[in-house]
């Protein structure tokens, strides 16, 4: 006789075992989705958070110009009053003679000041005040025009004023 087929019932696989196996896991993967939640929620903002806000003006039309209805004149004219070959204020000056050594220029008239730095022989400077008498020098506040920050006092020994052309 053949064996007979064992039929298996539903009261055979829900044992207390395989129960008890299956609470664990459900109770478990309950655990995980709030894990899940609660953990990977990003924070919530703060209530009173104000943004900053930076208002920017719209731009405005600006006037042109007008051409100008002076005619210019025929020959140029100086704008400076003081004799040819003579250094004053508003006038153009050149270091020479220093050997290619270049000039001291310093922070206050006098040899005891700092130097601010050493121009270069044959650099063209702006003379903004002066002059001023000390250690038996005659001092000179110079700037250079392509740089304000460049600028400081220095003896006329080794400055040739700049001559306009067309004024020979």
């Amino acid at each position: 006789m053949p064996e007979q087929e064992k039929k298996i019932s539903i009261r055979d696989f829900f044992t207390p075992l395989t129960l008890l196996i299956s609470l664990i896991l459900f109770v478990g993967l309950i655990l995980a989705m709030l894990v899940i939640i609660f953990i990977g929620k990003s924070p919530s903002p703060e209530p009173n958070l104000i943004p900053d806000i930076t208002k920017i003006p719209a731009p405005t039309l600006t006037s042109q110009p007008r051409p100008s209805t002076l005619s210019p004149s025929p020959t140029p004219t100086s704008i400076f009053f003081l004799p040819e070959g003579a250094i004053g204020i508003g006038a153009y000056v050149q270091v020479i003679g220093t050997g290619d050594a270049g000039l001291r220029m310093r922070s206050k008239p006098g040899l005891s000041s700092s130097i601010n730095f050493t121009a270069l022989e044959s650099e063209v400077f702006l003379v903004i005040d002066g002059p001023i008498e000390a250690d038996e020098y005659i001092w000179w506040h110079l700037e250079a025009p392509y740089d304000k920050t460049r600028n400081g006092w220095s003896v006329s020994e080794f400055l040739s004023p700049i001559i306009e052309e067309g004024n020979n």
